[in-house]
């Protein structure tokens, strides 16, 4: 070993010696002062995100997000299907009124055609209010203006302007029909009556059929 290097050896022995001996004294004043040794740092706390994560990769937290998951995905299906059965029945409804109000028109024009007295024609008529040989046997006994009203109502976006004026035709084909009640029924029907009522029957078909 050199003398440089036994100088250097020397030093470093003399400063690890200071530097306990400081300590030494240091800690003695501290016991005599009553002062506590500083303590280890905590070990940081581990975040909110991080426990949720290591909670759902968990058994508990895996059957919880599965469970969560599938119960909102039944509901949102059973929600679907449920919608579905309603937008179908209705448009089935509204279907059945529609060609009930055709078949309705259709048997009071050839009654009317064929008609020769006021009876005949009152008979023809009778489809205002019920139907002699229905399509649709729930819709029987229902009156023309009753199922032009279910129909506004079935219809998601109704015609209010084309509605009012069905409506307004089958109120006057009803007054015509209540003058046709007040004539015996053996009275030759006059033409005038007969135009008037088909006049009112045509407008009102072609407005239903417009609407269709």
């Amino acid at each position: 070993m050199s003398i440089h290097q036994v100088i250097d050896e020397v030093r470093r022995r003399e400063i690890e010696a200071e530097e306990a001996l400081r300590h030494e004294v240091r800690r003695r004043l501290d016991t005599e002062h009553g002062v506590a040794p500083a303590a280890a740092a905590a070990p940081p706390k581990d975040g909110f995100g991080k426990k949720v994560l290591e909670f759902f990769n968990s058994a508990l937290g895996m059957w919880l997000l599965s469970s969560v998951v599938l119960t909102g995905g039944a509901a949102l299906i059973q929600n679907i299907q449920h919608q579905h059965e309603v937008e179908q029945k209705t448009r089935e409804q509204l279907s059945a009124h529609k060609f009930e109000v055709t078949h309705r028109i259709d048997q009071m024009e050839y009654g009317l055609r064929r008609a020769k007295t006021v009876g005949d024609a009152k008979a023809a008529m009778d489809g205002l209010f019920k139907s002699k040989f229905p399509l649709s046997p729930d819709l029987q006994n229902k009156s023309l203006g009753s199922l032009y009203l279910t129909m506004m109502q079935l219809v998601s976006a109704p015609d209010d302007k084309k509605s009012a004026e069905v409506m307004d035709f089958v109120r006057r084909l009803e007054e015509a029909e209540l003058v046709l009640q007040a004539l015996p029924d053996d009275k030759p029907l006059a033409g005038p009556q007969r135009e008037h009522l088909s006049k009112l029957l045509t407008s009102i078909k072609n407005l239903h059929l417009g609407r269709s």
